[in-house]
């Protein structure tokens, strides 16, 4: 069974923009620039959705965290989970778009059609 080819990654501008799309505050700069390009406005969108989903999990364990009981149990063991799951699925976005692919991340991609 022969492997399939590797595809090409994009390179240059579109490869800069790729990745600011999935860098936390920095997904507004292809956001706001590149608004005739439909695939990079959606990794954009995404990013948005991700780096805003991500600040406000973040937030509400770090409140939650400053209760005496759970206090230690969410901000020791929930929020260093959120974070790696969050850092997981930017990496995993930006490699699957830079094949072409969309990478839907699970619940936030239902937000996309909002923004």
């Amino acid at each position: 069974m022969p492997l399939d080819a590797p595809t090409p990654l994009f390179v240059g501008e579109r490869l800069r923009d790729l990745i600011l799309c999935y860098a936390g505050p920095w997904a507004f700069v292809p956001y706001i620039r590149s608004r005739e390009d439909s695939d990079l406005l959606w990794h954009a969108r995404q990013g948005v959705i991700l780096a805003f989903a991500e600040c406000v999990v973040s937030l509400a364990l770090v409140f939650t965290g400053l209760f005496p009981i759970f206090g230690s149990v969410f901000l020791r063991f929930f929020l260093p989970l959120w974070l790696l799951w969050c850092l997981s699925m930017a990496v995993t976005s930006v490699l699957q778009a830079t094949k072409g692919k969309r990478h839907k991340i699970p619940v936030l991609h239902q937000f996309i059609d909002y923004l």
